[in-house]
């Protein structure tokens, strides 16, 4: 390996002629408030004042890796993407800090570190990313901004860093961080807001020191690339995945098909208010596809199984990106996803687990849509096992919080059984197999009771709301058989209501609610058990009125009452609601 390394400041970096460029497989621009700011500190804190007069000090930044000869125009990032990127959101927000003084000669003589001139005079940006192109270029980089509204996460970042900067390098904020400065130095406040601007150049120029290691081929970066990680530089399985997908599928021409594939990826993966992560991702199709491993060994799995073939990378890339669509229907689940009234259980369900925070069945359920599309898993089968999980999980998961020690693996085993099938006879037998295997982990009927006695939900304990709406729904549809509930109409009632001092410790219960609409909800609220029972029997829901037939006779409500109604809605949960 051709390897050189020197020590070189932002100054000498930037000074030559020559492109520093994000190459395809480098992740997007990432850093937020907690790496800027840090960056902005380390910076801060090595400008001392001394006399009335700002000295600079040495502050390194790690390492530099780039691949490119010396003699080359251009070199591409490996590791420092990152650090560059936001060295040059600084200096632009200093060029428009000095343009905002009219100190215009000072603003150019930095802007020829943004921007540089080849031997043919044209002009060309120092620092090259065709990701958020023409944001960065134009909003960003310009000496002239061009006002725009970014377009992606990856953009949204750059924009708040370099407006970040902007507001630090104002006069107000310099005033506070140089206050010792500002105090001691003479001259006017535009004199003292200029030296600290020059001082913070400097800083950024002459005495931010990097190693800077270049290597002369793409292969031997790519072999750094996975030693950086291997020493702990923080590069994740995808990563090093996108490594090698990248570095297997080179063609770019007509259109670069390994790059559009992975951002339409994230694309998908980011669709819905709550963004999913790909490396999480990643890992769940890996154990449905693959293998059982543990996220630090997914890389290595990748490599044996893949043996760097140029179409089974393709291959699996392809399904990478299908397959995304499906996690976001699982993890994200919405109604629309499933338009048609037949498959109206499906979304329930998909709700329902996520309710449950429950994430290991994942790996399961992307196996499930995979070959519900293949026509090997029917419409029957799938809303069955669906059904199955939602039930299993409310009991296992989401009342007892037993020990999910091995569901992970299991859940792979039968994903990829489940996969390897030839014909829905087969899928029928895995997923019967499946079923089977979970009825010997449901908890034992006390330990749902204990459950059940734990929930809890009032006005200033609301973790349970959801499930407690989740509990009522579902019993309703058992006692009417129906699906003509929505739970959006759903209103929590308090029996005993919250103010009632003596049931203080009570009122939270299961056993102290029920599902009411609002209006009679609203009625209700502030009146004594007796006259709340008539304003019950106006409900419409079977939850309601069998509590009016069990309890409409008495004239009290109390604790013992409240814990006996807790244990009723345990066991009918256990031996026929929630039974498998």
């Amino acid at each position: 390996m051709d390897l050189h390394a020197y020590t070189k400041t932002i100054f000498d970096i930037f000074s030559i002629n020559k492109k520093y460029v994000v190459p395809r497989f480098q992740r997007e621009y990432s850093w937020g408030d907690d790496e800027i700011s840090e960056l902005w500190r380390d910076l801060v804190a090595n400008i001392a004042t001394k006399s009335g007069k700002l000295s600079n000090q040495e502050y390194f930044i790690g390492s530099l890796v780039l691949v490119g000869e010396d003699k080359s125009t251009a070199f591409n990032i490996v590791d420092g993407q990152q650090r560059l990127t936001t060295i040059t959101l600084l200096m632009s927000a200093l060029v428009d800090a000095f343009k905002e003084l009219s100190l215009d000669d000072l603003a150019r003589g930095l802007y020829a570190f943004i921007e540089g001139r080849d031997v043919s005079n044209k002009l060309f940006f120092k620092l090259e990313n065709e990701n958020p192109k023409p944001f960065l270029q134009n909003s960003i980089q310009n000496y002239d901004k061009v006002v725009a509204n970014p377009g992606s996460e990856e953009e949204t970042n750059l924009r708040a860093a370099y407006q970040f900067f902007l507001a630090r390098l104002g006069k107000a904020s310099l005033m506070g961080e140089f206050s010792d400065f500002w105090q001691q130095a003479g001259g006017d406040e535009n004199a003292r807001h200029r030296a600290i601007l020059e001082a913070i150049r400097d800083q950024v120029l002459t005495f931010i020191k990097a190693i800077y290691i270049t290597v002369g081929s793409e292969d031997d970066a790519y072999t750094i690339f996975e030693t950086l990680n291997a020493r702990g530089m923080n590069l994740s399985p995808v990563d090093l995945i996108k490594n090698e997908i990248f570095k297997t599928l080179v063609d770019e021409h007509p259109v670069d098909n390994a790059k559009f594939k992975w951002k339409q990826l994230y694309t998908t993966l980011a669709a819905r208010d709550d963004r999913l992560d790909i490396d999480v991702y990643v890992r769940h199709f890996w154990l449905s596809n693959h293998e059982f491993t543990t996220e630090d060994k997914i890389y290595k799995s990748f490599k044996r199984i893949t043996h760097g073939d140029k179409v089974t990378i393709k291959t699996l890339l392809d399904q990478l990106v299908d397959e995304s669509d499906y996690y976001k229907k699982i993890t994200a689940p919405i109604s629309a996803d499933w338009p048609q009234q037949e498959e109206k259980s499906i979304a329930d369900s998909l709700v329902a687990l996520n309710i449950f925070r429950v994430t290991q069945v994942r790996t399961l359920l992307l196996a499930l849509l995979a070959m519900r599309k293949k026509k090997l898993v029917g419409l029957t089968d799938l809303r069955d096992c669906l059904m199955v999980l939602e039930k299993f999980h409310f009991l296992f998961s989401a009342i007892t919080s037993s020990r999910g020690s091995g569901l992970e693996r299991k859940y792979s085993k039968y994903a990829r059984s489940l996969r390897s099938v030839g014909t829905a006879k087969d899928a029928k037998r895995v997923l019967s197999e499946l079923k089977t295997d979970l009825m010997q982990k449901v908890p034992p009927q006390e330990a749902v009771r204990d459950g059940f006695r734990k929930l809890a939900y009032t006005t200033d304990e609301t973790r349970h709301k959801k499930l407690v709406q989740y509990i009522f729904r579902r019993i309703e549809l058992h006692l009417s058989k129906t699906n003509e509930i929505d739970v959006g109409t759903i209103t929590i009632e308090h029996i005993a209501p919250e103010s009632d001092a003596a049931l203080a410790d009570s009122v939270g219960l299961l056993g102290n609610l029920l599902p009411l609409g609002t209006a009679l909800n609203n009625q209700a609220a502030a009146d004594s058990f007796v006259k709340k029972i008539p304003l019950y029997r106006n409900s419409t829901l079977r939850v309601v009125g069998d509590f009016v037939g069990r309890y409409g006779s008495q004239t009290t409500w109390t604790e013992a009452d409240i814990d006996n109604r807790t244990t009723e809605l345990a066991d009918l949960a256990f031996t026929h609601v929630w039974k498998l």
